[in-house]
Formats: C-alpha cells, sequence, structure tokens
C-alpha cells in the first residue's frame, strides 16, 4: 500500500488504525512524504511494531511522481494507493481475495463510500461490471485501486503529467489513464460496488474560488485524457452539454455560483480536449512517464 502524503498529519492516522485493525498482516505500507518537516514521525511511530511501515522522504512534489517512487519500493504482487485520510474495512485483504478468486483479473476497483456507506466522490456504477474502455468513468478511483505491480511497472506506472502537484493543467483522470494503458495493453479489469473504502464526505462550498478553481482542473484532466486516449468528439460531446445545461439551470434558478462553477467545468473541459497530444491509436497507446 502505497499512501502520497503532503500538508496532512492527524489525518492519516485514521488509515493507520483501519489497517492496524485488518485481520491480516501480510502487507506493507509505504508512506511517501513530501512535507519538508517531521510532522509525519511521531504520527507513525505511534504504529510500529503494529504493521511493517517504510517511511520515504521526497522533496520532489506531484501525487503521482511519489505514487509511482512508492511502487517502485515495494514488494508485494499486488499494489493499492490509499489516500492519506481514507481508511478501510478490517477484512479489507479477505476481500481482495474473494474478488481474485471469483473473478480473475490483472486490477481491481471498488467504490468510494462515506462512513455511512452512502457512495461519494463520483458516479460509480449500481452493478460489478468488467473494467473496459467504456466503463473506465465510472468504476474507478485511485485508492480503491487494486493492481499487479509488474502491471503497473509494464504499463509506466502513474502519468506524471496528470494529477495534483503535477505542475501542469491537467488535474485530474490519472486512474483513468493508468487503466486505458492497462487495457490496451491487453489485460483486464474488473469493478464490484461491494468493494468499497471509506473517505471523508467533504459538503463544503463548492463555489468557493478554491474550488471552482479545482474543477477547473480536474475537468481539463478529462478532456486531455480522453483526447489521449482516442474517444472521438461524439463521445465527449455530452461531457460538454451537461455542464453547459448546468449553467442554464442554474442561472434560471437563482444560484449563479453554481452557475459560474458548472461554467469553469466546461471551459476546462474544452480546454482539456482542445490541447491534448494527438493520440497515437484508439483507446491508448501505452506511454512510459513514470518520473521517479
Amino acid at each position: 500500500m502505497v499512501v502520497a502524503t503532503l500538508g496532512r498529519s492527524h489525518e492519516l492516522a485514521a488509515l493507520l488504525r483501519s489497517l492496524a485493525a485488518e485481520e491480516r498482516r501480510d502487507f506493507e505500507l509505504i508512506i511517501v512524504d513530501q512535507n519538508p518537516d517531521d510532522r509525519l514521525v511521531p504520527v507513525l511511530a505511534s504504529f510500529v511494531g503494529l504493521m511493517t511501515i517504510i517511511h520515504l522522504r521526497t522533496d520532489r512534489k506531484g501525487v503521482c511522481r511519489a505514487r509511482n517512487l512508492g511502487a517502485a519500493r515495494a514488494r508485494g504482487q499486488w499494489l493499492m494507493f490509499p489516500d492519506d485520510d481514507c481508511w478501510y474495512p478490517r477484512d479489507l485483504l479477505a476481500r481482495i481475495d474473494t474478488l481474485r478468486k471469483d473473478h480473475p483479473a490483472d486490477f481491481y476497483c471498488g467504490r468510494a463510500t462515506n462512513a455511512l456507506g452512502q457512495t461519494i466522490m463520483g458516479d460509480f456504477a449500481a452493478a460489478a461490471v468488467p473494467i473496459e474502455p467504456a466503463t473506465v468513468w465510472t468504476t474507478l478511483i485511485e485508492w480503491m485501486l487494486v493492481v499487479k505491480r509488474s502491471d503497473f511497472d509494464a504499463a509506466g506506472g502513474f502519468d506524471v503529467a496528470i494529477g495534483p502537484g503535477s505542475d501542469t493543467q491537467w488535474g485530474g483522470y490519472e486512474i483513468q489513464d493508468l487503466a486505458l494503458r492497462l487495457l490496451s495493453a491487453g489485460r483486464t479489469g474488473w469493478y464490484d460496488p461491494a468493494f468499497i473504502g471509506h473517505h471523508p464526505d467533504d459538503r463544503s462550498n463548492r463555489t468557493t474560488p478554491a474550488a471552482v478553481a479545482k474543477m477547473r482542473l480536474y475537468s481539463m484532466g478529462l478532456g486531455y485524457v480522453m483526447r489521449k486516449h482516442g474517444y472521438g468528439f461524439g463521445d465527449y460531446l455530452p461531457r460538454l452539454l451537461r455542464p453547459l445545461a448546468g449553467v442554464v439551470v442554474y442561472t434560471f434558478t437563482g444560484k449563479p455560483g453554481m452557475a459560474y462553477r458548472s461554467w469553469s467545468i466546461f471551459a476546462g473541459r474544452w480546454v482539456g480536449w482542445r490541447t491534448a497530444p494527438t493520440p497515437i491509436s484508439p483507446h491508448g497507446a501505452p506511454i512510459s512517464r513514470s518520473g521517479l
């Protein structure tokens, strides 16, 4: 389990407590610490002896760069990439074993939920389905991904040009990019909504300048990834029309903040599509940008 972390300390304790309560301990936890100080040292010290923890320090920022760095040190056959503020059920590893037995595949993903088990952080498919180019948008989230380490390495890891801290305008959808590269290499994936993890449910004001700017960056990432992997404009058009419809609806219902948010999503998606690289082949020619 590779955890990229920056700017947090006590939030990590929830993840560590959940892993310390796991029914099995045949895993290692690799903390890739991008902080310039020692804020994590006392947090990690409380869990020494309860699990195998490797504390890596790096001054190179970027969540995907940190994940790749940690994955390069991993010794297990499978990788996960927990968020530094998520937590898991105590039978997580048993659930993974059941998935591997019932649906042999090269990578798996599940559903993001809050503490009550309610779906958060996106729209997820209601039924178990293969992860394919048509379903990657409703079956994936980074901290529920389980992937063979050998396949992750062969795919070049996460693209460091995408995601938070990448220093590019492509602010999200790095997990879809990785999955599409795995699929293009002949690997198979499986999604099960019953395979869940937990994350704080952030219901803060979605119309603050920071929240709107974040959504614009994520939206540019969507355009980038879809164009990079050979999706046609007909596939992309509904993703442009939906936020435009939101602009109209929110304007006429007296919600200017939400209307501006929808416009920023549309603008980000349009810029992302227009400025993305030309794909080499439909649905993803592997592009190695491991950037360790």
